[in-house]
């Protein structure tokens, strides 16, 4: 495996190749291997998506890849899981597109190639898949397999964004707070952190945490700093962790205790736009 650059927020956004599977929106008739895997029934699930895959079914062949790059009811093979996701993306297919490019750009189970992460990043972007933006987006930005092309960058973050992506959302929001974008303001930068903050975003949270604590973007609130930086330091976040420490002095103990309570308690709204 070729040494690994540097890829920033994405490495923390492992959590984008959870084991999601590919279903038809409007399926003709039920899915027994959607309905099977939902209960766990890997070896039914495994056997109805076999038969389907076998006769080229794109969703069929990207759902068994899934389950052996999980080891879900199979051994864990991630040679197959690759020729599978291959098959599925040659027709195709967005969340197999997006998954080579994400291996192929983190070095995960294959050489890392940029180049050709770029390339199935693309595909699947092209497609309206917010990860695979912001995985495009964030090749841009940085030059790795594409020549680097800060505009672009800045155009598939807001398409990523727009969807709801939190990597994507919290990247834009770094770019505005920089001047690299149209807007600029310290308010609209504090909205798209918050948005990204409000889905369960470690690195958005604390940054929601420090703006409230310096008033940047919205009034100051110690409080609400501290209740931010708390959902983040959960997440073991290290500037959170720290401001946490630093705020408990400020607050008096039953405040304190209030917010880190509300902090545990709290839940993430996904899918925020």
């Amino acid at each position: 495996m070729l040494k690994s650059k540097n890829l920033g927020f994405l490495i923390v956004a492992a959590a984008l190749s959870a084991p999601l599977l590919s279903f038809a929106a409007e399926p003709i008739k039920a899915d027994p291997g959607k309905q099977a895997f939902q209960n766990k029934d890997y070896a039914t699930a495994y056997r109805e998506w076999k038969t389907l895959a076998d006769k080229g079914d794109a969703n069929a062949q990207f759902n068994l890849g899934v389950m052996f790059a999980w080891g879900l009811g199979v051994e864990q093979d991630v040679n197959e899981a690759m020729r599978l996701y291959h098959l599925a993306a040659d027709q195709g297919n967005a969340q197999a597109e997006y998954r080579l490019g994400y291996r192929y750009a983190h070095g995960w189970g294959v050489q890392q190639d940029f180049a050709e992460a770029s390339h199935w990043y693309q595909m699947a972007a092209d497609q309206g898949d917010g990860a695979a933006q912001t995985g495009i987006a964030h090749l841009y930005e940085e030059g790795f397999g594409v020549e680097k092309n800060a505009k672009l960058a800045l155009t598939y973050y807001r398409r990523a964004a727009a969807q709801g992506v939190p990597e994507a959302q919290f990247a834009l929001a770094q770019l505005m707070e920089k001047g690299k974008s149209t807007k600029r303001d310290p308010a609209d930068v504090f909205a798209m952190y918050r948005k990204a903050a409000e889905q369960g975003y470690a690195p958005a949270q604390e940054k929601v945490g420090a703006m409230y604590e310096t008033g940047t973007g919205v009034a100051a609130d110690r409080a609400q700093a501290f209740f931010w930086s708390a959902l983040a330091a959960n997440q073991r976040e290290k500037n959170a962790e720290r401001r946490l420490n630093a705020m408990a002095s400020r607050l008096s103990a039953g405040e304190a205790t209030k917010m880190k309570q509300l902090a545990k308690e709290w839940k993430p709204v996904l899918a925020s736009k």
